[in-house]
């Protein structure tokens, strides 16, 4: 019967200020005495090597950097200490642990600043390759421009802990604390004093006139101006020329362009018409001298 070998031993816990190893802080990982690494070579445990850290007032989950530690003591990111509520020196549990591979993790910022940044997805991408895990409750540390941003793990699957190592994991915000949605003031009804006439479209010197012709009835041929085919100015001439056209037509004038008209209703009436001068002469070709008709064959069809 196989048996699940564990490691579970106690240090005295300190920050990574002491181990003068500023980069401890940007992850989740520690640093653990030499001795722990023979211990778990013998126990075979398996990789990525994960550990749940365990204090009397809470309980998290961790990777491991260096087994550089001198012996006795581990090295922590001040960030877990806080979690963890644990003082320089204070006495930390350190046991193995086998995590799933996570599939959503919800983060709720803790200020509302952390909407200043343009992309934080991409930002918390990032950061999460430092990290080796995560767990519900953890508020993790989030160094950007020089400020540090604080989030908190409200949700975590498949557990409430889980492994962050080359997974495809989908990550979500929460409303950061502090977050108000902003006040928009309402649309207020224009009062019948502040009613404003509908705007009306210029209208051109051309549609302008037509306009004024549907009201007084008045109409006026040819009242535009003249224009060159090819779109050149009009020369001196040509433009002396056009103010010297009358820009409206007399009655007498009119007449020249009204065609005479003439009823056809009968041949009397017709003839009536026209003068002995008006007549029209007869045709007094060849074929009007003979009494032979043009065209007077029968037709065959060609089949």
């Amino acid at each position: 019967m196989y048996v699940e070998a564990i490691f579970d031993e106690q240090y005295h816990c300190f920050s990574g200020a002491f181990a003068d190893k500023a980069h401890l802080e940007q992850g989740d990982k520690v640093l653990l005495p030499s001795s722990a690494f023979e211990q778990l070579a013998r126990l075979q445990i398996e990789y990525p090597m994960l550990f749940e850290l365990r204090s009397a007032k809470g309980r998290t989950h961790c990777g491991v950097l260096e087994f550089t530690a001198p012996e006795g003591n581990c090295y922590v990111p001040f960030w877990m200490m806080q979690n963890l509520m644990l003082e320089e020196g204070g006495l930390l549990s350190v046991k193995s642990a086998s995590l799933p591979k996570a599939t959503f993790v919800k983060f709720k910022p803790q200020s509302s600043d952390f909407l200043d940044i343009s992309n934080p997805r991409a930002v918390l991408e990032k950061q999460l390759r430092t990290f080796s895990c995560v767990t519900v409750g953890d508020q993790i540390c989030l160094p950007y421009n020089n400020k540090r941003f604080y989030l908190e793990v409200q949700e975590v699957k498949p557990k409430e802990a889980a492994c962050i190592i080359e997974c495809d994991c989908n990550v979500d915000f929460d409303i950061p604390v502090g977050y108000s949605e902003p006040e928009y003031a309402g649309e207020q009804s224009p009062s019948a004093s502040q009613v404003l006439p509908t705007p009306q479209k210029a209208l051109s010197q051309t549609r302008e006139d037509e306009a004024n012709w549907q009201v007084t009835g008045a109409f006026k041929a040819f009242a535009g101006g003249g224009q060159r085919l090819d779109g050149k100015e009009l020369k001196s001439t040509q433009a002396v020329r056009l103010e010297a056209m009358p820009k409206q037509f007399t009655a007498e004038q009119t007449k020249v362009w009204q065609s005479p008209g003439m009823s056809c209703a009968g041949a009397a009436d017709c003839s009536s018409k026209f003068t002995n001068a008006q007549k029209p002469k007869l045709a007094t070709t060849k074929w009007a001298k003979t009494s032979k008709a043009a065209f007077t064959c029968s037709g065959k069809p060609l089949k």
